[in-house]
C-alpha cells in the first residue's frame, strides 16, 4: 500500500481530511513524553506528601502532616504575640506616662492610627474633627469629660448602646411628644441663640427663659451651661453635635435628640482601647498646641 504524503513537508499523512486539510502523520516529540512524565512523577510526590483528595471519612493528610489552615493559624498567633510584646507600654504604664513620652508616640502612632481610621474615621472624620451629628474629638468640649479614663470608658461601652454599662444620654422630643406647644419652642429656641451669643428676638428669648428654666434646667443647668455627669451638652459655647443654628436648634428641641455610639469591648481588646484613648489625647494635645478652626458640630466626646 502506498503511502500518501503532502507535497509541501514531504510528511506522510494519516489520509483524514477535513474541508482540503489532511491531517500529517507527525510523532509527537519525545521531550513532551518526558516533560509529561515528570509532571506526573511529581504529582504523585505531592499527593503523597500533601493534602490531596477526599476519603471517605475526610482526606488523604499527606506524609509530611502538612496544613495551611494549622500554618496560618500559627503565623497569626506568632504576629498577635509580637504585637502584644511590641505595645506592651500601653498596658503598663498610666496615661499621664504614656502622654509624656514622645519617642513612644513617634514610634507607634502611625500604627494606632491605622487602628483609628479602620473603626472611628467614617463618622468622626479622618482628622478627628467630626461632623455634623459626631463630635469633634479635637477640642475642649466634652460631654462625660476629657479624664483618660472617662474617654476609654466611652470607647469600652458606648453611649446609647446595646451593652450593660453604656452610657445614657437622650433629650426628650419636646415637639413629637407634645410636651411643649410650638410657640413655647420658638421661645425656647430664641433663649439658646440669647445665651449661646447669637441673634435672637429679645421678646420670645425672654419668655423662652422661663420655659427653659422649667424643662431644660435640669439637665443643661440654670445657665445652660451642661452637666458632665449626666452627658448634657453646655449651650453656651461654639460647639455644636447637630449645629447651632436656629432651625438646628429647633429641629432639635422639637424632635429630641438620641445619638448612638457602638461599644466595642467586643471588637476590641483592651490594649486597642487603650491606644485609641491614647490617640484622642494626642490629638485633643496638639489642638491645644496649635488651634484649628472651631466646627459646628464639635461638642467633643469619645462617642464613636
Amino acid at each position: 500500500m502506498t503511502t500518501e504524503r503532502d507535497e509541501f513537508s514531504g510528511m506522510p499523512t494519516t489520509g483524514h481530511e477535513w474541508d482540503g486539510i489532511k491531517e500529517l502523520k507527525t510523532p509527537v516529540p519525545k521531550a513532551f513524553h518526558v516533560v509529561l512524565a515528570l509532571f506526573v512523577g511529581a504529582s504523585l510526590i505531592i499527593w503523597l506528601l500533601f493534602p490531596s483528595f477526599p476519603t471517605i471519612r475526610g482526606y488523604a493528610s499527606g506524609l509530611l502532616g502538612y496544613s495551611s489552615r494549622t500554618a496560618v493559624t500559627e503565623a497569626v498567633s506568632r504576629s498577635a504575640e509580637t504585637r502584644t510584646a511590641a505595645f506592651a507600654p500601653f498596658m503598663a504604664l498610666g496615661y499621664e506616662e504614656l502622654l509624656a513620652d514622645a519617642a513612644l508616640r513617634a514610634e507607634f502612632e502611625p500604627a494606632i492610627g491605622a487602628l483609628y481610621r479602620e473603626n472611628c474615621a467614617a463618622c468622626h472624620g479622618l482628622d478627628l474633627l467630626g461632623q455634623t451629628n459626631f463630635p469633634n474629638l479635637r477640642d475642649d468640649h466634652w460631654l462625660w469629660s476629657g479624664e483618660p479614663e472617662e474617654i476609654e470608658y466611652s470607647i469600652r461601652y458606648g453611649i446609647n448602646a446595646n451593652h450593660d454599662d453604656t452610657r445614657f444620654a437622650l433629650m426628650p422630643a419636646f415637639g413629637r411628644d407634645e410636651i411643649l406647644a410650638w410657640d413655647e419652642i420658638r421661645d425656647v429656641v430664641e433663649y439658646v441663640l440669647q445665651i449661646s451669643g447669637q441673634d435672637h428676638v429679645g421678646d420670645a428669648a425672654g419668655r423662652g427663659e422661663a420655659i427653659f428654666a422649667e424643662q431644660c434646667a435640669s439637665c443643661h443647668g440654670d445657665l445652660g451651661l451642661g452637666g458632665e455627669d449626666i452627658g448634657a451638652p453646655s449651650l453656651v459655647d461654639e460647639a455644636w453635635i447637630y449645629g447651632g443654628s436656629r432651625e438646628a436648634v429647633r429641629a432639635s428641641i422639637r424632635n429630641g435628640r438620641a445619638g448612638v455610639m457602638p461599644y466595642w469591648e467586643d471588637r476590641l481588646s483592651d490594649e486597642q482601647i487603650r491606644k485609641l484613648t491614647l490617640y484622642v489625647l494626642w490629638a485633643g494635645a496638639d489642638q491645644a498646641a496649635d488651634p484649628l478652626p472651631q466646627t459646628d458640630h464639635g461638642t467633643s466626646d469619645a462617642q464613636h
